[in-house]
């Protein structure tokens, strides 16, 4: 499966917990992970999908960007905006960025989240095989022993 079809399937399968509001440029930058990290992203999303579900909260709480940084698997969600009627009855969205308390959906999601990345800094970006944090000149990456002599004899 290429990148394209790897987005693709996320964007079909997944539709509920992504902002319908997403222009095909934004898709471009919403995911960037290598495919060996496909399999744990699309773990969370399952398992983000069931607890969205259990609690029905479909359309309030969306991914917003999925991404490898200083070697780490970063997945970002928080809720979607709401509607509201200001005094005059005119509706306005509101972005609800930080709650006071997280509530029990984010706690959840926050568990499965720091679960997934657990497994993400054990697990090769490239190829999915057992990795581990590797630096080199400052720039980190998790991989498996033949991805890291490939990223140093690149060096």
């Amino acid at each position: 499966m290429t990148y394209d079809e790897y987005v693709a399937y996320i964007r079909d399968r997944f539709a509920d917990l992504f902002d319908p509001s997403y222009t095909d440029q934004d898709w471009q930058y919403l995911i960037t992970i290598n495919r060996g990290w496909w399999p744990l992203f699309s773990d969370f999303a399952e398992q983000m999908e069931g607890v969205l579900r259990h609690h029905n909260e479909f359309g309030r709480w969306y991914i917003r960007q999925v991404k490898e940084k200083f070697g780490e698997l970063r997945i970002y969600f928080r809720p979607a905006p709401y509607e509201r009627l200001d005094v005059d009855g005119f509706s306005e969205w509101v972005d609800d960025i930080d709650p006071p308390e997280p509530t029990p959906v984010e706690e959840m999601i926050g568990i499965i989240k720091e679960q997934i990345g657990g497994r993400a800094n054990r697990t090769c970006g490239e190829c999915g095989v057992h990795g581990e944090l590797r630096v080199i000149d400052g720039w980190y990456r998790t991989c498996c022993d033949r991805h890291f002599a490939a990223w140093r004899a690149s060096k």
